[in-house]
């Protein structure tokens, strides 16, 4: 818990609000395009969603890849009773914000959607959030455990946007099978409020978070053992 809202703390800053801003602005141009498109603004909202949550893996990768490349995580395990509670605090951080900016997001484009066009349901717009919440989760649990693993910024930010963007789509449309795993893809099928044929929102959401999760834990595993400098 000290970890966590050290972390927290240490994420109250310009640079975070200025990041907030870049994700509202984002999803406001998507909305804005939506109409010209014959489209409803929430379904300019849905559009935007997988790459905000891109935007907010990138910064988990930066922020867990930093704290070694500045030689800060010595500090940290210091100051924390055990490593687990700085692995474990920091991811919270991570998670924190990236909801808190997903709610963020929701809030403005609901209040300004009037502007592009009809207005959503109070109950659409919520399931849209919500699914936007769950990808900018899953993706900053992706973002945490790369920047741990290779603990270089440069190194994270390349795995991370390499594996979400053109990675998967590579690999897309050979398989149907392939397809229903490849956590990228559900988690953009999520935000985009789709599934695909067969699949069930509690199957979906084990298929898109479950690797990320595993991912983490054995990030945690060598947290443990590897020497922070080596």
């Amino acid at each position: 818990m000290r970890s966590f809202r050290a972390e927290l703390l240490r994420s109250i800053n310009r640079s975070t609000a200025a990041f907030a801003l870049l994700c509202v602005g984002f999803t406001l141009f998507s909305m804005a395009n939506a109409g010209p498109q014959h489209h409803t603004p929430l379904w300019g909202f849905q559009q935007v969603g997988i790459f905000t949550a891109t935007l907010l893996m990138g910064r988990a990768a930066v922020v867990s890849a930093s704290d070694f490349s500045a030689g800060t995580i010595r500090p940290w395990l210091i100051s924390q009773p055990s490593r687990r509670s700085v692995f474990t605090g920091k991811l919270a951080g991570s998670v924190a914000i990236a909801v808190a900016v997903s709610v963020l997001v929701g809030l403005i484009s609901f209040a300004l959607s009037g502007v592009f066009g009809s207005v959503p349901s109070i109950g659409d717009m919520a399931v849209a959030t919500g699914q936007l919440a769950f990808a900018c989760t899953a993706l900053s649990f992706f973002g945490h455990a790369v920047g741990v693993l290779t603990r270089s910024v440069p190194v994270a930010l390349t795995i991370t946007l390499v594996w979400i963007l053109p990675g998967e789509k590579v690999m897309q449309g050979h398989s149907a099978e392939l397809d229903r795993w490849l956590p990228g893809g559900v988690l953009q099928e999520i935000t985009l409020g789709k599934l695909a044929q067969g699949s069930t929102p509690l199957g979906a959401a084990l298929h898109s978070a479950l690797p990320f999760v595993l991912l983490d834990l054995l990030a945690l595993g060598l947290f443990f053992r590897r020497d922070v400098n080596s």
